[in-house]
């Protein structure tokens, strides 16, 4: 009987596991995807800065 409970509760950590490693991923996934949104949208904003002919560089006036 000892051999049939150190199985379930192998597989009961096992589970676990492999439930907690899902979430991880799934979290990374996320803040991942809301960090490529964000530097897409700084991107945008920094090809709306005017430039100006002549110059080697750009004018950004950001207030926080």
């Amino acid at each position: 009987m000892d051999m049939v409970n150190s199985i379930a509760q192998m597989s009961m950590s096992m589970s676990q596991a492999n439930f907690q490693q899902g979430v991880q991923m799934s979290m990374m996934k996320k803040a991942m995807d809301s960090n490529a949104a964000m530097m897409d949208g700084v991107l945008r904003m920094l090809d709306s800065v005017p430039s100006f002919a002549g110059a080697n560089g750009s004018i950004l006036n950001v207030r926080a």
